[in-house]
């Protein structure tokens, strides 16, 4: 077995026949210093892969995860996936790319960046927002509300976008569908804060349902506020159910101060 990193992947040459995962690690490290939203495992000169082999990637899994980053295999030859797909943890957990490219792009999109800082001030941040974002719901009016509560409470902001990913796939599996709509998502979001030269930090969070990953998140970081905007035309347009439901979760369950607002758009002749 032979291990090099190139740029921001590890490539596998050989015969994988027993979990290497100790040894691979170290050349995996070096490239999380650099690329801290993941790394890249490039399969494409495996020769053989026995199920001890395979198991290499499931410590990988565990272990890059445990640091809340990710892991994302690419350019399986036919012979090694089929017997990858023959270990029930391996199959059910490993997140597949076509290549290398595609993997890169989820690995950006899905990787936690701070944006244009506000200036700076002596009162130290006394508490947390967060901003959630769904796809199917139009929320990024609520950066717009979360900037004047910052500048009031000197808080810091997080625009988190919740990705919904189907229990038949791994949680970090690539998504360039929804991994597009997510960075769209955001960006509008951005638009709010930067006109007022807010600070905050955007995030990808991929959960298995959106409002009860909300919920945990908000208990897991200690979120003071949690800030909901949406104008009246997205909810007449789509959305509506689900920001009632959103809502309603919210009130009844949230382990925060909870911020509702809606923005009247005027109608048009």
């Amino acid at each position: 077995m032979i291990i090099e990193t190139r740029g921001d992947v590890v490539h596998l040459s050989g015969s994988l026949n027993k979990n290497l995962w100790l040894t691979i690690r170290a050349a995996a490290g070096m490239l999380l210093n650099q690329y801290p939203g993941g790394i890249i495992v490039d399969c494409s000169e495996l020769i053989s892969i026995s199920e001890d082999g395979a198991k290499t990637f499931l410590t990988a899994i565990e272990d890059i995860e445990a640091n809340h980053t990710r892991i994302i295999v690419v350019n399986l030859p036919p012979n090694v996936l089929k017997v990858v797909k023959s270990i029930p943890g391996v199959r059910s957990q490993l997140p597949i790319a076509a290549t290398i490219d595609e993997a890169r792009a989820s690995l950006r999109r899905g990787h936690s960046t701070s944006i244009k800082v506000a200036p700076s001030s002596n009162s130290s941040p006394c508490s947390q927002v967060i901003v959630p974002l769904f796809a199917d719901v139009d929320l990024a009016y609520g950066a717009d509300i979360a900037c004047r509560v910052s500048k009031a409470r000197h808080s810091n902001i997080s625009l988190v976008f919740f990705m919904e990913v189907t229990r038949t796939l791994p949680l970090n599996a690539p998504l360039p569908h929804q991994e597009e709509i997510a960075e769209k998502t955001l960006k509008n979001a951005r638009e709010y804060l930067q006109i007022s030269d807010c600070a905050a930090i955007e995030r990808v969070e991929r959960v298995r349902d959106a409002v009860d990953g909300l919920l945990n998140l908000i208990k897991q970081d200690n979120f003071d506020l949690v800030v909901v905007g949406a104008s009246s035309h997205s909810l007449q347009t789509a959305g509506h159910d689900r920001f009632d439901q959103l809502v309603d979760s919210l009130l009844h369950r949230a382990a925060c101060e909870v911020l509702i607002s809606r923005l009247k758009v005027q109608d048009t002749v």
